[in-house]
């Protein structure tokens, strides 16, 4: 990987006078993911896995895009929120119940005539699954315990949650948005954490937002600090060729995290999950110098590395400079 292009420091402040939060329009984000998706997949060289996450993507897409009675069959009646406290839909501060499970099977129903032999076994295991295991499953991986679920179940059930979550989290997101919530690591709608930073050209250029992983609301967070433990001072973005690439790295030496930076002001044809995952070799770098992700990718949880909203950063390990 090239050196530092960039002390953060360096990076001009931003005006707050903006939308500090942004609800998702779920199908539409489905929609435009499923496509980066089959745009990436031969030049990925996991041809067979990214079109695998295609069809998982549609499947979302289409139950996103159930309205009426189907919706209501689906998701439930809309969740009790207190919308005044802090992350309103994160998993321990309402009741959000098994209704999500019924979003899995709508997932499964879909999948299920287009897999592969091996996979049709595991999506009929996992649609005969009893329910009190499913939630506790659901429970993990919410938590960020991704460890404690059978690795070939993790992508599905997440994608079941993220559907679920993102139905509801709608009006939360602009009720936040309405008040001006912003600057936090984790999703101010879910808490949860986020894919990558997305660097957008509207409504101006060079805002930074973070998508969730979950919800996929997008919330503003300045740029020249990091996303983790906001700390400003060895800030440094990296990239694998020029100093204006799409896609850069931003590592911190106070936390030893780092994100991907998503410049879609550069190239519009970028999304955060899909990108990310087809550009696991700059990972790879920063890994072998001792950093660590602070972020989630919902299409490739089947690992054994734990996140917790309450870490601590931890101490320095390695450097790069």
């Amino acid at each position: 990987m090239s050196t530092a292009i960039l002390d953060a420091e360096k990076i001009p402040g931003q005006s707050l006078d903006i939308k500090t939060v942004i609800a998702a329009d779920p199908k539409a984000v489905y929609q435009f993911r499923a496509k980066r998706l089959a745009e990436l997949a031969e030049e990925s060289g996991l041809t067979e896995y990214f079109g695998l996450l295609e069809q998982l993507v549609g499947a979302q897409e289409k139950v996103a895009a159930l309205y009426g009675e189907a919706a209501k069959s689906c998701f439930g009646p809309q969740p009790k929120l207190a919308l005044s406290q802090s992350q309103p839909m994160a998993q321990q501060h309402f009741e959000w119940g098994n209704y999500w499970q019924s979003v899995l099977l709508e997932l499964i129903s879909e999948l299920m005539p287009k897999v592969s032999t091996d996979l049709h076994v595991v999506l009929k295991e996992l649609a005969k699954a009893k329910a009190d295991v499913l939630q506790g499953y659901a429970q993990s991986m919410l938590g960020g315990h991704f460890a404690q679920v059978p690795a070939q179940y993790s992508l599905f059930i997440w994608a079941a949650l993220s559907v679920y979550w993102s139905h509801w989290a709608v009006d939360v997101a602009q009720s936040l948005a309405d008040e001006g919530e912003a600057h936090k690591r984790l999703c101010p709608v879910c808490g949860s954490h986020p894919i990558g930073s997305v660097i957008k050209e509207e409504p101006r250029v060079g805002l930074r937002y973070l998508h969730c992983s979950l919800c996929e609301t997008e919330w503003h967070e300045v740029r020249a600090e990091c996303t983790s433990c906001g700390e400003s001072k060895g800030v440094f973005l990296w990239a694998e060729t020029e100093t204006n690439a799409a896609i850069r790295v931003e590592s911190c030496d106070t936390c030893q995290g780092y994100t991907k930076m998503f410049f879609t002001d550069i190239n519009p044809r970028l999304e955060v999950a899909a990108d990310d995952l087809a550009t696991l070799v700059m990972d790879s770098h920063l890994v072998e110098q001792g950093y660590s992700a602070t972020t989630v990718n919902p299409l490739l949880l089947a690992h054994e590395q734990e996140l917790q909203p309450s870490a601590e950063p931890q101490p320095k390990v390695g450097d790069i400079h």
